[in-house]
């Protein structure tokens, strides 16, 4: 499934994909001029349902949204 989400007016994607195992895997891409940038490397990590392969994709996404607003420093 795919979910949009938006932090700080940045639009997230988070993918959730259930495995053969029945457990879930998740990714975060950030929406950025049309185009989807990948956040992190893809994670390895396995939940043991949707909801939480969900939550911690976008918590991964927030983390890095924040990390980019540290560097520039807040508007």
């Amino acid at each position: 499934m795919e979910y949009e989400e938006t932090y700080y007016g940045r639009r997230i994607i988070v993918t959730t994909l259930q495995q053969a195992t029945g457990e879930w895997k998740s990714k975060a891409e950030l929406l950025d001029a049309g185009g989807r940038i990948p956040l992190g490397g893809g994670s390895d990590d396995r939940y043991h349902s949707e909801e939480a392969a969900r939550c911690a994709a976008l918590s991964a996404a927030t983390g890095a949204i924040d990390a980019t607003r540290i560097r520039k420093g807040k508007p």
